[in-house]
């Protein structure tokens, strides 16, 4: 932030920028004029968040004071356009005469107008007021603007999932802090062409619909993402899918979502599902990353741990959530037969992260999400390769990302 101080007195300068000093104004950030011609030119050529003014100016420095001086460089700021008008005006005079004549002006503009003096409190109140007004604003414009992110990805925990995404994305991260939030938030740059890729990670305290949406929502907001991935472990459709493999969901939706209906043969739940399509876009960088086997071969061959024998693979398919971790072997065949007949897998979380993304504030970030099979649902669940699912789905994720930046 500059700030430009006009008075042709330098003691009166110098207390001044102590006073700004005190603040937290840094002096380099301080312009000094001791004309109105001197004060033009330089509101020519920078932006000043304050302008502090002495009402009684010299045109030039080889001129007498004049006490209209002041007005009349505030009325060259407003008259002429290549001027960059300061965003907050204070006039200091020890002229009792020259404030009460320039006050209709500095009404008129919305600026404030004190009387100077060295035993005066009154007019260093009002400098450190605007002064920490601009320094605490302009902290807060650069806190957003260094927020702002091309990718972002939700995982349901911290581990396995953000854990082994991290990992797969191979840098190292800095923790974020936002005010008033206590989610962790993790972020890097990655360099890849033709443009560096700003990452934001970040992982729900619990599982479930409620805890994805709600962090989702809130990171959205923080970070104004380009595209939100969720990444991480599913259950899939034993004879659909593989161990290990990815789904990228086609459609998402909540499985839970409907009525229980009374009758004669008892309480009988209708599935009413409302579905949530990828994007075309990132549909058609999904397919071309999930075509590409030279790729997944890659990631399943420098994987550092347990993994299935199986080479990796991917499908574009659709994947239903819901509130409850589900161990049941029937559970798909009623999700096929009363929802979606091609459902592939099922978590507790792609639906509300979908929906979320969706209902973000403008501009809406496309949202992709990516899980790998880690169980079949059924009484045989086990946590054998859950990381290597939170591995692949992170780097695929990623790769599709990439080709819609």
């Amino acid at each position: 932030m500059k700030v430009l101080i006009v008075d042709d007195v330098q003691t009166k300068i110098r207390e001044i920028l102590k006073v700004l000093s005190a603040a937290g104004i840094h002096e380099e950030w301080v312009d000094t004029a001791g004309s109105v011609v001197g004060a033009a030119k330089l509101l020519k050529e920078n932006d000043y968040g304050l302008l502090v003014i002495d009402l009684v100016l010299p045109l030039r420095l080889s001129e007498e004071p004049d006490k209209s001086g002041g007005t009349r460089l505030l009325n060259e700021i407003v008259r002429n356009s290549s001027l960059k008008r300061p965003e907050h005006i204070v006039g200091l005079t020890v002229s009792d005469e020259a404030l009460q004549e320039a006050q209709p002006e500095f009404s008129r503009g919305l600026w404030s107008i004190v009387r100077y003096g060295t035993d005066v409190s009154e007019w260093r109140e009002a400098l450190v007021e605007k002064a920490r007004y601009l320094l605490a604003r302009e902290s807060f414009e650069q806190e957003e603007v260094a927020r702002d992110t091309d990718v972002l990805f939700v995982c349901a925990l911290a581990r396995p999932e953000l854990s082994q995404l991290k990992v797969a994305l191979g840098n190292n991260f800095e923790e974020v802090s936002v005010n008033g939030d206590h989610t962790r938030y993790f972020r890097t740059s990655i360099s890849t062409q033709p443009k560096d890729i700003s990452v934001t990670v970040c992982s729900a305290p619990s599982m479930g619909l409620t805890a994805a949406a709600s962090l989702t929502t809130k990171a959205c907001m923080h970070f104004k993402p380009k595209i939100v991935v969720m990444t991480g472990i599913c259950a899939g459709k034993k004879g659909e899918v593989a161990l290990g493999q990815c789904i990228v969901a086609s459609t998402s939706w909540d499985y839970g979502s409907g009525k229980f209906i009374g009758s004669a043969e008892g309480v009988q739940f209708k599935a009413n599902p409302y579905q949530l399509a990828i994007e075309p876009a990132a549909q058609s960088a999904a397919e071309a990353v999930l075509s590409d086997q030279s790729f997944l071969d890659s990631l399943h061959d420098s994987f550092q741990g347990n993994k299935p024998k199986q080479r990796l693979e991917g499908i574009l398919a659709p994947l239903a959530s819901g509130a409850a971790v589900q161990a049941n072997s029937e559970f798909f065949e009623s999700v096929a037969q009363k929802q979606v007949r091609k459902v592939a897998g099922i978590d507790m979380e792609a639906f509300a992260v979908s929906w979320s993304a969706r209902e973000a504030n403008e501009p809406k970030p496309i949202c992709i999400i990516a899980k790998s099979v880690a169980d079949f649902a059924d009484e045989e669940k086990s946590d054998d390769f859950q990381d290597y699912c939170s591995f692949t789905s992170g780097s695929i994720g990623f790769e599709i990302a990439k080709r819609l930046i």
